[in-house]
C-alpha cells in the first residue's frame, strides 16, 4: 500500500482511472494525511466526476475540524458545478459562521445570492470582505467590483429571461439546419455573390458593444470578460485595451448584423452557464442575444460546424469546388484537403493558433503574431475580387473579420472554427476528437 504522502501524487496520476481513484479515496479516508493533501485528493475526485467519493473526503476533514475552510469551500464548488445552488450556499454559510470575512467564500456566496434574486444579501456578502486591509487589495477590490456588476447583470437578465431569448431564436423559421446553411452557401457560390456564415460564442460575446450606457453600467465586468477570453487567443501577447485592437474586436456586433447567417448560443448552453453561475459565460452569451439584428436575418446553432461535419453537408459542398481558400493554423491541412477532395489549388493563409492551446498544437502552428501582423496582411490579401470562391475560416475572433472581408470581396466564407482542429486530431474543445471526412 502507498505511503500516505504518496496518495495525492497517485490520485493526480490516476485522474482518468475511476476504479483506481475509488481505491485511493478509500485509503485516504483512513490515512493520516496533511489536511491540504486530503482536500486536493477530493478536488481530483470531484473533477473526475466521482461525486460521492469527493464528498466523503471533504466531509471527513470538515467533521474533524468545524472551522476548516478549504474542505467546505471545495464541497460548495462541487454543489455549484452541479447546479445545487442552495446546497452550495448552505455550505458556504458554514464557513462564514466561523470566518465571516473570508474573501473567496463571500465572493462565491454573493454570486449565488445574486442569482437567487437576493441582491441586498449579495451586496452584504461583498461588504463583509475587509478590502482596505487585504494583502492583495487591488485584485480583491477589482474582483468585488466585477461580482457586484455581475449581480446587476443577472438582475436584468435572470436565467428564465435569457433562456426565453435563446429558445425564441432557436424556434424561429429563420433558424437553419446544416443543409439549410449549405444550400444558402451553394446559392451564393452559383450566383458568384458574397456570403458569410460566422459563429459566435463567449469569446465574441465578451467584445459585444451594445451602447455607451451599457458600457458605463458594466465597465469592470466587461473588462474582466475581455481579458479572460483574450487570454485564450493571445495569452497576454496583445494589449486588449489598445485602441486599435479594442475598436477592431468590438466590431463584432456590426459583423453579426452584416453576416448572412450567424451561429448563435443555443438553449442548453445558456442552461449550462447559469448552472455554473459563470460570470463571463452568462454575460457574454446573453449580450450576443441582445444584439439587434435585422428581422430577416438567418441564424443557426453555434455548433453548426459540427452539424456540417456530422451531416456531411459541408463535404458535399466542398466536393463541388475545384479550388477553395483556407485560413487556419495547421500548415499540413491544405495538402490533406487536396488529397481528400482533389482541389487543384488552395489559397492558404496561416494564422497563429490560440496561444491558450499551444500545449496541444504543433510549434509551427502557434508561431508568429496574429494581431496585428498576420491580421493586417490577411485583410489586405483578401481585398481583391474573390469571384465566388469558397473560403473555410478557422481563426477565432479575428476570423469573423476575415469572413466579413471575404463577403465584401465577393467570396463565400464559412466559419468552421475548431472543425479544422478535429480534422487534424487536435482536441482543443471538450469532446472534440479526430474527425473523418467519410
Amino acid at each position: 500500500m502507498s505511503r500516505p504522502f504518496d496518495l495525492l501524487e497517485e490520485a493526480r496520476a490516476a485522474a482518468a482511472d475511476p476504479d483506481r481513484l475509488r481505491a485511493i479515496a478509500t485509503t485516504s479516508l483512513s490515512a493520516s494525511l496533511p489536511p491540504l493533501d486530503l482536500v486536493n485528493i477530493g478536488i481530483v475526485l470531484r473533477d473526475a466526476g466521482l461525486r460521492e467519493e469527493a464528498l466523503s473526503v471533504f466531509d471527513r476533514l470538515a467533521c474533524a475540524e468545524p472551522r476548516d475552510i478549504p474542505s467546505r469551500y471545495e464541497k460548495a464548488i462541487l454543489y455549484l458545478h452541479e447546479g445545487s445552488h442552495s446546497d452550495a450556499l448552505l455550505t458556504l454559510q458554514e464557513i462564514l459562521a466561523h470566518h465571516p470575512h473570508e474573501d473567496r467564500t463571500n465572493l462565491v456566496a454573493a454570486r449565488i445570492l445574486y442569482s437567487l434574486g437576493e441582491t441586498a444579501a449579495g451586496d452584504a456578502a461583498i461588504d463583509r470582505i475587509p478590502i482596505l486591509g487585504h494583502p492583495d487589495r487591488h485584485a480583491i477590490e477589482t474582483t468585488a467590483r466585477v461580482i457586484r456588476e455581475f449581480g446587476l447583470f443577472v438582475a436584468d437578465y435572470p436565467r428564465e429571461r435569457a433562456l426565453a431569448m435563446a429558445t425564441a431564436l432557436s424556434s424561429s423559421p429563420r433558424y437553419l439546419s446544416a443543409h439549410g446553411v449549405t444550400a444558402a452557401a451553394a446559392a451564393a457560390l452559383d450566383a458568384g455573390t458574397g456570403f458569410s456564415l460566422i459563429r459566435v460564442g463567449d469569446g465574441e460575446g465578451a467584445f459585444v458593444r451594445l451602447s455607451d450606457s451599457d458600457e458605463r453600467r458594466f465597465p469592470n465586468l466587461y473588462l474582466h470578460n475581455r481579458r479572460d477570453r483574450a487570454h485564450v487567443w493571445f495569452a497576454g501577447t496583445v494589449d486588449i485595451q489598445d485602441d486599435g485592437f479594442l475598436a477592431t474586436a468590438c466590431r463584432i456586433s456590426d459583423l453579426m448584423r452584416d453576416a448572412d447567417i450567424v451561429g448563435m448560443p443555443y438553449p442548453d448552453w445558456i442552461r449550462h452557464e447559469y448552472k455554473l453561475l459563470s460570470v463571463t459565460g452568462i454575460s457574454a452569451l446573453v449580450n450576443l442575444l441582445r444584439v439587434d439584428r435585422p428581422p430577416h436575418a438567418a441564424s443557426c446553432s453555434q455548433l453548426i460546424s459540427l452539424e456540417l461535419h456530422e451531416s456531411k453537408a459541408l463535404y458535399h459542398l466542398m466536393r463541388q469546388q475545384d479550388s477553395i481558400g483556407l485560413i487556419a493554423c495547421h500548415h499540413d491541412l491544405p495538402e490533406i484537403l487536396k488529397a481528400e477532395f482533389g482541389f487543384s489549388e488552395i489559397d492558404y493563409h496561416h494564422v497563429p493558433g490560440e496561444k491558450g492551446h499551444s500545449h496541444l498544437l504543433a510549434a509551427a502552428s502557434v508561431e508568429g503574431t496574429h494581431w496585428p501582423d498576420r491580421f493586417l496582411a490577411i485583410m489586405e490579401a483578401l481585398s481583391r475580387p474573390l469571384n465566388g470562391k469558397l473560403y473555410l475560416v478557422a481563426a477565432g475572433l479575428l476570423g469573423k473579420l476575415y469572413c466579413h472581408r471575404i463577403k465584401q470581396s465577393g467570396g463565400v466564407a464559412l466559419d468552421i472554427g475548431s472543425l479544422a482542429d478535429g480534422w487534424m486530431g487536435v482536441n482543443t474543445r471538450p469532446g472534440l476528437r479526430k474527425l473523418s471526412f467519410a
